[in-house]
């Protein structure tokens, strides 16, 4: 996974080349239409006039299902990219990629269950926070099949949440419809799978609906997360808490990414991450404890910055060391 410096300058071209390379191995389709547009200059034209983040490939391919627009390269697609450019326009820029993906507790719940029970959990950009009810959808029967190499940490049926807080720079409502359409619509396509397991983690949520309040990490994140680790110690007194992310923190710039760290740090807390290989500094400086990854595309895990596997970004699969 990129981090926003490169999502923020990177040519088009060779931006959609790269995208083109993460979502070969799931999504045919996408594949297909990055590798055009990395050659279509008219496309590569239109989408140069967005600014900073919102030239992110996932938010684009995103507002194109949202949009119900063509996902084959062609004609076709250039005359509906000129019509509906303004609506396009307007959805790039005003949302943001929040791939809520909550097939990625099937590798992040052995990790929890390793610590002392039960755990009160505090996720950095939660999103809707369906990555904060792995005890949830274990009760209620909904599994994520995940291909497992090695020995877990710990049993996922072991772990209790006595506490769960999520926060993000745009909390999302899950029973708001609007917000549904727009994380189906993150789903790539071909992954029916993770589109209807989505749509049953939703159903779950709505029924009891995670608190996400709103916070901007790169202000103050020592106050932010110092706060509320220590609202969960009061509301949970008898819990670990437990500072948690997925693929977050590269949308961060580096110094933010190592300030909110820091703050991890200083809070006290245990620390569950899942990011790409060069996103948390001191994850990647030991990472030849764990090996080399199996894949380019592939999230390490770590446990209090240590490495202990190597991850499918969206859950898919997890090699643990």
């Amino acid at each position: 996974m990129k981090d926003a410096h490169y999502l923020e300058t990177e040519p088009i071209g060779p931006l959609y080349e790269w995208f083109a390379d993460e979502t070969a191995v799931t999504s045919p389709t996408w594949e297909r239409l990055c590798r055009w547009i990395a050659a279509t200059p008219a496309v590569q034209d239109r989408l140069a006039t967005l600014p900073g983040m919102a030239r992110q490939p996932n938010r684009f391919l995103a507002a194109i299902r949202y949009l119900g627009g063509p996902t084959a390269p062609g004609p076709a697609f250039l005359a509906w990219l000129e019509q509906e450019w303004p609506r396009i326009e307007q959805v790039v820029r005003t949302r943001i990629t929040q791939t809520n993906e909550p097939g990625r507790t099937a590798v992040t719940a052995p990790l929890l269950a390793a610590l002392p029970q039960p755990v009160a959990l505090l996720e950095l950009g939660a999103s809707a926070g369906l990555c904060l009810l792995p005890d949830r959808y274990s009760a209620a029967g909904l599994t994520f099949p995940s291909a497992v190499t090695g020995t877990p940490p710990g049993d996922a049926a072991e772990m209790r949440v006595a506490a769960r807080l999520g926060v993000d720079l745009n909390p999302l409502d899950v029973a708001d419809p609007d917000t549904r359409r727009w994380l189906r619509a993150l789903v790539w396509p071909e992954e029916e799978d993770r589109e209807t397991r989505l749509r049953a983690a939703l159903e779950i949520a709505a029924l009891d609906p995670p608190e996400v309040r709103r916070a901007d990490l790169t202000q103050e994140p020592h106050q932010v997360v110092g706060t509320l680790v220590d609202e969960l110690r009061q509301t949970a007194p008898d819990a670990t808490p437990v500072v948690l992310h997925s693929a977050f923190l590269a949308y961060l710039g580096e110094s933010d990414r190592q300030a909110v760290c820091e703050a991890i740090r200083a809070s006290g807390a245990r620390w569950v991450s899942m990011e790409g290989i060069r996103v948390v500094t001191e994850v990647e400086a030991r990472l030849d404890r764990i090996g080399d990854p199996p894949d380019p595309t592939a999230f390490v895990l770590a446990l209090d910055g240590e490495p202990v596997g190597w991850a499918q970004a969206h859950g898919r699969w997890v090699r643990w060391a």
